[in-house]
């Protein structure tokens, strides 16, 4: 609880820093303006959903999934609506009692269908690393580049992600880093989770 007020004063520090810079202008082009205050509801609660995945409370998460578009799953930054996995909140609240093998896209560098019951699905392509105790936490952004297409501003027009960027170890000369996009879009006014996009290095 404490790393994340942190994490949230720092980033009201930075919006306050850019919105008093004339010349400097931190946001996309593809994605809708937002209100301080708005930009606050949507850290928070993806600190709120973090740590619902965290705990695997999935009746917690799927009151956070949007009700009309619902949770769309990617496994890497670059999205692929036509292949990726979409579950209504009904269907988030029950998710990982299925055991079912689901396809959930391509696997990076093989071409292969990633096909994992859900509960596998979370441990390697959600949750694979302590997303919630990081840093680097940014608000629209990348905290680095990456060697895939970052499609998600295409891939979910009109909406807003915040990034949970788990750095690489010297081990792996930072290959071996992670990042976690939880993407918010509006309904009828409230910010809903309709997207988690996993990504890490890929060949």
């Amino acid at each position: 609880m404490i790393h994340r007020k942190v994490i949230i004063c720092l980033f009201l520090c930075l919006l306050i820093g850019c919105s008093q810079s004339d010349d400097q202008d931190m946001t996309d082009s593809n994605l809708p303006r937002v209100t301080f205050d708005e930009q606050i509801v949507v850290m928070e609660q993806a600190y709120d959903v973090l740590s619902a995945i965290q705990n695997r409370k999935m009746t917690d998460l799927a009151e956070f999934v949007h009700p009309k578009k619902g949770l769309l799953f990617s496994p890497y930054g670059t999205v692929d609506n036509k292949r990726s996995q979409v579950f209504m909140p009904a269907q988030v609240k029950d998710l990982l009692t299925n055991k079912k093998q689901l396809e959930w896209g391509t696997e990076a560098g093989k071409g292969e269908p990633i096909r994992l019951a859900p509960e596998d699905y979370f441990k390697t392509y959600v949750y694979d690393v302590e997303f919630i105790e990081t840093d680097f936490v940014t608000y629209n952004g990348y905290y680095r580049e990456t060697n895939s297409i970052q499609n998600i501003t295409e891939a979910f027009p009109e909406s807003n992600y915040i990034e949970f960027f788990v750095p690489g170890s010297e081990e792996y000369e930072g290959m071996d880093w992670k990042s976690l996009k939880l993407v918010f879009t509006n309904y009828e006014g409230e910010p809903y989770l309709a997207g988690i996009v996993h990504d890490q290095w890929t060949p």
